[in-house]
């Protein structure tokens, strides 16, 4: 298969002011697809996600391949210099709390006299606007406050269940993802009409989107039950069945021999989303004399959909991940080799895989003030000596 040696967004330059999961994930998905990510962190400190011993396993996964730069934004010399770096950028991320860019003079408003054709995109937990705006958030405050965690709750049947803990970040990954599309929707709009854009992504509207149906049902005098699926016991475990058609019914009933819920009420179609409890205790009459490589065999020939519950660390050599190539060794001097996913998709025509290496906090300080800056070593240096970078 062919592949170009170009990426989509090749020649596109990004200045990335954003820490932690949000931001950082959007901005490389970018780099990813081509565009060169100068990543301006805080002197000494750099993104949280660095840790204590200055560069971590995460930080790697969601920076790698950014080219770091130290910079300290409180000083009017430090600004001076990050504005220059912006004005012949493409794009600018943030993820700071509302109104900490304009104070440093950065803000899109600011920036766009200099540089009108800007795409600027500001990621917050709760908007740029509104009562909310200068409340803190992080993804488990945005999953409670967006009605996420009661409808998770709720699915769970047990009005007095304490609402999940999270290890996952939902509202960082996908408010992330969101902003990688906005981005070159803007960046197609500024190509088509001339013109920058402003863009304002906020985690609690990204994780109410998760949550239609439930939008939906909650404006309903009567709304219909929403279906939930249940996992069915097995020797070893459980497997997760959907049975959402009636081709899928009719894969189970010949998977179970029971050609008799092909005729129950409670199974056809439209009682059936209200009743899925029941057609997974029916179907556990039979799984729970299988081992769970076995139930998940058995109903996969048969054409039901279902999944054992993988365990993370078989992931790395499951057949479809390796087919797929889903990950990329990345190696670093005081970590070692190890492992980070790829963007979840594919181009036929260039290679999107992610970079193998992750930079120390300040490494392209120099090369990024001499390349795009064009300021000499002696310049550098009382900049530095000037606590001004780093």
């Amino acid at each position: 298969l062919f592949m170009s040696t170009k990426k989509p967004l090749e020649g596109y330059k990004l200045v990335d002011f954003s820490a932690v999961f949000a931001g950082p994930i959007c901005s490389r998905y970018l780099l990813d697809c081509g565009a060169d990510v100068i990543k301006v962190e805080t002197p000494a400190v750099g993104d949280l996600t660095r840790g204590v011993d200055g560069i971590s396993r995460v930080f790697s996964h969601f920076n790698a391949g950014k080219r770091s730069i130290a910079v300290n934004l409180k000083s009017e010399a430090g600004q001076i210099l990050v504005k220059r770096l912006i004005s012949d950028a493409d794009i600018v991320i943030e993820n700071f709390r509302p109104g900490i860019m304009a104070k440093f003079g950065l803000d899109y408003e600011s920036l766009k006299k200099e540089n009108p054709k800007l795409v600027y995109c500001s990621i917050s937990g709760f908007g740029q606007s509104g009562p909310y705006v200068n409340r803190a958030a992080y993804a488990p405050i945005v999953h409670a406050a967006s009605g996420f965690d009661s409808v998770q709750t709720s699915a769970q049947g047990d009005e007095n269940l304490r609402p999940p803990n999270w290890d996952i970040m939902v509202a960082d990954i996908l408010t992330g993802t969101y902003a990688f599309a906005a981005i070159q929707s803007a960046l197609l709009g500024l190509e088509r009409h001339g013109v920058g854009e402003l863009i304002d992504v906020s985690m609690m509207e990204s994780m109410m989107s998760l949550i239609p149906a439930h939008i939906q049902a909650a404006q309903m005098e009567e709304p219909a039950v929403i279906g939930r699926f249940h996992p069915v016991k097995v020797k070893d475990g459980f497997v997760m069945l959907c049975v959402v058609s009636d081709k899928n019914l009719e894969s189970l009933s010949k998977a179970l021999n029971r050609p008799d819920l092909l005729s129950d009420p409670r199974f056809v179609r439209g009682p059936r989303s209200a009743n899925f409890n029941q057609l997974a205790m029916e179907v556990e009459q039979w799984s729970e004399t299988l081992t769970a490589h076995e139930c998940e065999e058995a109903l996969n020939l048969a054409g039901v959909p279902c999944s054992i519950y993988q365990q993370v660390e078989d992931l790395f050599a499951h057949p479809q991940v390796v087919e797929r190539n889903s990950f990329t060794s990345l190696s670093n001097d005081q970590l070692g080799e190890f492992l980070i996913q790829n963007m979840p998709v594919k181009f036929s025509q260039s290679d999107n895989a992610a970079s193998t290496w992750a930079a120390r906090l300040g490494e392209h300080t120099d090369e990024v003030l001499r390349e795009s800056l064009k300021l000499d070593a002696t310049q550098i240096d009382e900049l530095r000596d000037g606590g001004i970078v780093a």
